[in-house]
Formats: structure tokens, C-alpha cells, sequence
């Protein structure tokens, strides 16, 4: 994890946000107290019905895709 100081920010802006675009968390502190911190974002959820329906279709033929999704988990 990477700090910066409130009076670092106005400064250094660019390479604080690369930081964060890299993975860092970065924590910004005034007078050694941590008033902030900056995080990369979350990843993104995946979809997965988008991912059944590009595999199966719309609406697959004799079986509702919760079905056929539930069928290629198989038993747990």
C-alpha cells in the first residue's frame, strides 16, 4: 500500500492515480493521520447469463436454461 500526503496531492495527482490504475491502494494522511484512501475498482461481477444465452441461445429447445445451467454444474 502506497501514501501520500494532503499536501502531495495537488502535486502528484497523475502519479496517484497510476498507482491506483495499477492495483494500489493508496492511503492520504494529514499530519500522519490517514484521512482517505483510494482504491482500484472492484472487478466487474461476470455475467453469466449473457454467457448462457451466447452459448445455448435466447431460449434453448426443451429445457429452461436455469436447467441446463444447473445440469452443467452437475452435482456438488
Amino acid at each position: 500500500m502506497k501514501t501520500a500526503t494532503i499536501q502531495q496531492l495537488p502535486m502528484q495527482w497523475t502519479d496517484i492515480l497510476r498507482w491506483v490504475t495499477d492495483g494500489e491502494e493508496v492511503q492520504i494522511t494529514d499530519r500522519d493521520k490517514t484521512v482517505a484512501r483510494v482504491l482500484p475498482p472492484a472487478p466487474a461481477a461476470p455475467d453469466f447469463l449473457a454467457r448462457a444465452q451466447a452459448i445455448w441461445g435466447e431460449q434453448p429447445e426443451g429445457a429452461a436454461l436455469s436447467a441446463l445451467v444447473e445440469e452443467g454444474r452437475g452435482t456438488r
